[in-house]
């Protein structure tokens, strides 16, 4: 759940020149309450909601315009989030009705995200963003190839790292010099690390590319296995630009919200 109320603060404001009590009283609030159920805890949220009465009253919202900062989304923790919401349908008549805002079909958002390298840091724990990366991490070790040059560099025993799920470990991902880093660490030491540079293709694939095993001498070795190895976000995801620079990650992207 969201944070205590005092805790946050949030700007509601509509383009509306009607001053209607629909769009001016009833919806924003309808529409911070929902914001609200989707946050784990936010630190500022602005909103501006992008309609008329007349299309309102039909369920259809043309667009909501929101920022926020510090907010912290399924565990996953942004300093700050800019994006342009559209074509929302929701169910004006029970919300009119004092019910809870409902979407009625999946809607896309289109904008910018910034997280830095404290925000990776904290979801790298029970978030979906750790989940995702234990989950590549599992696909990882189940290659042959890639396993082979794990025991080669680490000497590590496959049988424990192949467990599933991978028990005693917690994956760490940190922004560093025009790339990342991505660990497996156990009792805060890391086990595993690999190091390389990020590139999109197609919108949805992120590709490491001049891919390293980091060894624990401070050893860099080039990986055959992992070079150009594709991650596929998913087709309801498209990334225009993804920058990594200054310890900090930004992209803009396009996502589809679904009900």
């Amino acid at each position: 759940m969201i944070g205590a109320e005092n805790s946050q603060t949030i700007f509601m404001s509509t383009s509306s020149t009607q001053g209607s009590r629909l769009i001016s009283r009833v919806l924003p609030v309808a529409v911070k309450f929902w914001l609200q159920s989707q946050l784990d805890d936010i630190g500022e949220l602005n909103f501006d909601i992008q309609a008329t009465d007349r299309q309102v009253l039909t369920g259809h919202i043309p667009g909501i315009a929101l920022s926020a900062q510090h907010a912290v989304y399924h565990g996953v923790h942004i300093t700050d989030v800019a994006v342009q919401a559209s074509d929302i349908q929701i169910n004006i008549g029970q919300v009119l009705r004092g019910k809870a805002l409902r979407l009625k079909q999946a809607f896309p958002i289109d904008g910018d995200v910034r997280l830095t390298s404290q925000d990776l840091v904290k979801s790298s724990t029970d978030s979906s963003l750790a989940q995702g990366l234990l989950e590549v991490w599992q696909t990882l070790l189940t290659r042959e190839d890639v396993a082979t040059e794990i025991v080669t560099h680490y000497g590590t025993e496959m049988e424990a790292l192949q467990s599933k799920p991978l028990h005693a470990y917690q994956p760490k991902l940190q922004p560093v010099d025009g790339g990342l880093l991505l660990s497996l660490m156990r009792q805060e030491q890391a086990a595993i690390t690999l190091c390389g540079r990020l590139t999109v293709e197609q919108g949805h694939i992120l590709k490491l590319v001049e891919t390293h095993w980091c060894l624990p001498n401070g050893e860099q070795v080039l990986s055959q296995a992992l070079t150009n190895f594709p991650w596929d976000l998913g087709q309801q995801v498209q990334l225009d630009t993804l920058v990594i620079k200054n310890e900090q990650l930004t992209c803009h992207c396009k996502i589809m919200v679904q009900p």
